[in-house]
């Protein structure tokens, strides 16, 4: 199963932040409503990614034999507000845990269909609320639009719930005995200990096909005894009585109650009181490590204290969501130290740890502690060089030397023998986080077996049938879902890659503009709009077709950048964009194509969007190693430069002068045939 990479969950959590106060603003679209929604009402959600189970259905308002992309939202209203919504939903299909962005990524959320009479039999979901920052009380909406025409269907049945803050209002509860393997994924229900009819929290014992904690391996969690499928975990407030059912009717233990916050307590255990939180803890930042330090647990349940948990987890990047808490460590009782080591240095690392005792019941979390791993001297800057018996075979190199196996989903594919519908390619494939393959006239063995390795079950073509043929695609189709994204010439083409990204980000305000009948310039920009996963648009040098002025228009963009002097696309043709666009529309062209590529990495690492810790180097004479090389520079955060075959360029050798501090890599994408030994001998000189 794919799961949501940290990258890519990251980007996705940043979305959020960018697009709450646009789509805040007004509705990103209209929702009908259809009859039901939730037939199982949880009255309380704990706040810190435990997920929940439940069961909803449809009745009436929706269209017959259809097929829906199915959301879990978390509503402060009673209708949906991206600023305010904190829902994740569980596509078991992908294996990804997916947030709500406010419409920009239905795709990625599981499907339902109806049957002959519009209607949607009962179905469990697992959805999670997923901000340890927020609580209170929130509605339970489900969500569906149709995969076919768009259309958005929200339930009319919208239970509130309590969003418990786990550190003051609620506390877990687990198997502190074996329970059956015969119950494994079965119903198990928390209920009003007076009335059975009361759900207090809702789900189902493993094995329920859900990666529950978030580690990327799915029913992996052992709750209780070791090895048992039919493990429950269950989160519920302080102080109420309750009972515990498993597959509606087994009560696995009746009239319990939890009087401690933030504790997990193994029910029907020989004892079930928690230990105590860690009496002292401290961080101490290392060489690419943080030393943890905590003082010693009590435990006053007479099972004895067992050891630790350490758990440990990441800023998320967005005030949306907070990432789920991995356990890092389990240490023994006696250990009171752990050094978490291999880590990034500058990143902040965030920590916590539990004491468990001898019957499984988990203490209250220790008080948060931070550590920035140190930096080190950076290794001398290195020369390398990346490359193919031909452009095909370059493609292929610079994906293996980038993406790790079973690591990409969607590839996208484009054609290698010209540049125009492949210079629109590199956003798209920033998406996916794909690199950038490349077909001749038919599908090679080498092709399906880098596509292979990297996992891949979808490819996306670039261009219509007489850039990527038909006879290309039904030999895809063959083993992979293969859908096309092209227009009718190289400006519609870039267009309708354009509204595919805005479609799967949920929106984008900028683009980059390069002239369409040339590639240099286009492709200096590849590498930011990779990392970015903003469209290239094309224009004429003269005018802006139609075709990128709508999309302009209909995508909402309000900001540029230009790549290319006046020469390359001119004053006028800028004059026309800047007043297609309410923002800033910036410029960045030189003397020649390496100049200008110069001047755009320079500025692209000015603006954030990329370092020269690595350098990209590319012949300026052809496209192909540069457009493959423009997913591997920005996949490294850093920046792609343009030389000539025989000679290093000019502008390339004051950027490398100018950077050399800064730079850990220097990669050469082609043969010497593309890019000779002189320059690269050139490139070790100046890093000497």
């Amino acid at each position: 199963m794919r799961r949501l990479s940290w990258s890519r969950y990251l980007a996705l959590l940043l979305a959020v932040t960018m697009l709450t106060p646009l789509i805040g603003a007004s509705p990103a679209y209209a929702a009908a409503t259809f009859t039901g929604g939730a037939t199982d009402s949880v009255l309380y959600i704990p706040n810190d990614h435990t997920p929940i189970g439940f069961r909803f259905k449809a009745d009436a308002g929706i269209p017959a034999s259809a097929t829906f992309y199915l959301k879990v939202r978390f509503t402060t209203g009673t209708s949906p507000s991206p600023s305010t919504n904190r829902g994740m939903t569980w596509n078991g299909t992908t294996g990804m845990w997916v947030p709500d962005l406010g419409g920009g990524n239905w795709d990625e959320y599981p499907t339902v269909t109806s049957d002959s009479s519009g209607l949607i039999a009962e179905k469990w979901v697992f959805a999670k609320f997923a901000d340890e920052a927020k609580s209170g009380q929130y509605y339970v909406m489900i969500s569906l639009q149709d995969v076919a025409t768009g259309d958005v269907y929200n339930s009319s049945v919208l239970p509130q719930a309590t969003v418990l803050d786990m550190t003051t209002g609620g506390a877990w509860m687990h198997n502190g005995t074996t329970v059956a393997s015969s119950l494994g994924n079965k119903r198990v229900e928390c209920t009003m200990e007076s009335s059975s009819s009361v759900v207090y929290a809702l789900a189902k014992s493993e094995m329920d096909a859900i990666d529950s904690d978030a580690d990327g391996v799915v029913d992996n969690e052992d709750y209780g005894p070791a090895g048992m499928p039919g493990d429950f975990r269950l989160a519920i407030p302080l102080n109420l009585a309750f009972d515990v059912l498993l597959n509606r009717t087994t009560v696995y233990t009746a009239a319990q109650m939890i009087t401690v916050a933030d504790t997990d307590i193994a029910l029907n255990a020989s004892e079930q009181v928690a230990p105590s939180a860690p009496a002292s803890f401290s961080v101490t930042p290392g060489e690419y490590s943080n030393q943890l330090e905590w003082g010693t647990a009590s435990d006053a349940g007479g099972s004895g204290l067992a050891g630790y948990r350490v758990y440990r987890w990441t800023a998320s990047g967005s005030t949306a969501y907070t990432l789920p808490k991995t356990v890092v460590a389990t240490v023994t009782a006696g250990v009171t130290t752990y050094s978490d080591t291999g880590l990034t240095a500058g990143t902040e690392y965030f920590y916590e740890v539990r004491a468990v005792d001898g019957a499984t019941n988990v203490g209250p979390r220790s008080v948060m502690r931070s550590g920035t791993p140190t930096i080190t001297p950076p290794p001398p800057p290195e020369v390398d060089r990346t490359f193919g018996e031909d452009r095909y075979a370059t493609a292929i190199a610079i994906s293996q030397s980038t993406f790790a196996p079973s690591s990409v989903t969607t590839a996208v594919v484009a054609t290698g023998k010209n540049f125009p519908d492949a210079l629109s390619a590199a956003g798209l494939a920033g998406v996916y986080g794909s690199p950038i393959l490349l077909v001749r006239d038919s599908v090679t063995a080498s092709l399906t077996a880098e596509l292979d390795r990297l996992g891949v079950t979808d490819v996306v073509l670039i261009g219509s049938d007489k850039a990527v043929s038909t006879d290309i695609e039904n030999a895809l189709k063959v083993k992979y879902g293969v859908s096309r994204v092209f227009g009718s010439d190289r400006y519609a083409t870039s267009a309708a890659v354009a509204e595919k990204i805005s479609t799967l980000t949920g929106g984008v305000s900028h683009a980059f503009f390069a002239r369409g009948d040339s590639f240099a310039d286009a492709l200096a920009m590849s590498p930011f709009a990779y990392g970015r996963t903003e469209p290239v648009l094309l224009v004429r040098t003269d005018s802006v077709p139609l075709s990128t002025s709508n999309a302009i228009a209909a995508l909402g963009i309000t900001d540029g950048l230009i790549a290319g002097s006046e020469a390359a696309v001119s004053a006028t043709t800028m004059s026309t964009l800047d007043g297609l666009m309410s923002g800033t529309l910036v410029r960045q062209g030189g003397a020649n194509r390496y100049e200008t590529a110069r001047m755009i990495a320079d500025y692209g690492v000015g603006e954030g969007w990329g370092t020269y810790g690595y350098v990209g180097l590319a012949t300026g004479l052809n496209f192909p190693d540069a457009l493959g090389g423009s997913a591997a520079t920005a996949q490294r955060g850093g920046v792609l430069l343009l030389t000539a075959p025989t000679t290093l360029s000019a502008p390339a050798a004051s950027a490398i002068t100018a950077n050399r501090a800064s730079i850990s890599l220097v990669e050469i994408y082609g043969s010497t045939a593309a890019v000779s030994q002189s320059v690269r001998d050139s490139v070790d000189a100046l890093l000497e």
